[in-house]
Order: C-alpha cells, then structure tokens, then sequence
C-alpha cells in the first residue's frame, strides 16, 4: 500500500465517519499554534537574587558583633545568648584583636538562601581586616532577637573555634 493509497482511505474514512455524525459541511481547519511548553523541575531550587535589605540587615548583624565594645553587651544577637564562659572567651578574642590591629572588620554578605522550613537563612560572608586577608564562611541566621534576626548557636560556636585556631 502506497503513501497516496494510505492518504486517501485516511480522509475518506474521515468524510464517512463525519457524515454519519451528521456534519455537513467540511472546512479547513486552520493550523494553530501549539502552546509554548514550560520545563518544570520539581524539587530543584531555582536562583534568587539576594534580597539586598536583608543581606544589609545581616551584615549590620555581624559588624555590631565584630566590631562592638563587647560581645556580652550585644548576646541577643545570638541565638541562646551566650553563656559565661562563651561571653568571657569571646570578648578576650575581641579585645586580642582588636589590640592586634585586627579590626575593625569588613563585613560583606551575599548568596542569602530562601528561607528553610524553620525560618532560617544560610548567607556567604566574606571578611577582610586591616591586617587580614580575605575570608570566606557559611553562616546560617535564625529569626529572632531584637533586629529580627541571629546567628545560630552553631555559626556562631564555629566563628569562635575558627577564631581560636587562627590565633
């Protein structure tokens, strides 16, 4: 059975089975458009562009901690406050650096995530001193506090550790 052969019995079967439905007349139908088709991904995070008031709100955070009098007076500004012990050790590594000529700090703080089910957000920030190069941390934020937000218990303890091994 040829191309023409085949063709032809497709479009006479349609023009039986169109008249015993009762169609009486056949027109051209024209062509139209397939709509567009939009790939989904489920489960795949898409980029976000950083919500700069936040990223500005956070870093406001972390250069109140770094570069303030003492921690003890701004342990609202981490999650669970801090402990004696935490307060003493981090305003001792405060005061060495900034004996040191290590601070004040330049905080930048960019890549801020979409917010996890608990609320929180991750950010990357990079920190640069007067005699320090450029570092670059993950540091996750929890709402609350007296700006809204805090760095975790967890960030905070492994800024401290980092802080201590570097001296």
């Amino acid at each position: 059975m040829g191309l023409k052969s085949l063709t032809t019995g497709v479009a006479a079967a349609a023009l039986v089975g169109a008249a015993t439905v009762g169609v009486t007349s056949i027109a051209p139908v024209p062509r139209s458009v397939s709509p567009e088709i939009t790939p989904v991904v489920f489960g795949a995070p898409l980029p976000l562009d950083d919500d700069a008031a936040l990223a500005g709100q956070l870093q406001g955070i972390l250069s109140q901690l770094a570069n303030g009098a003492t921690i003890t007076e701004n342990a609202d500004l981490v999650q669970g406050g801090l402990g004696f012990f935490e307060g003493r050790t981090a305003n001792r590594l405060l005061n060495n650096a900034r004996q040191n000529g290590d601070l004040p700090l330049n905080l930048t703080v960019s890549n801020v995530s979409p917010p996890a089910p608990d609320g929180s957000v991750t950010a990357t920030v990079n920190a640069t001193g007067p005699k320090t190069a450029g570092t670059t941390q993950q540091v996750t934020f929890v709402p609350g506090g007296p700006s809204s937000w805090q760095v975790s218990k967890s960030s905070a303890t492994s800024l401290m550790q980092a802080a201590l091994a570097s001296g």
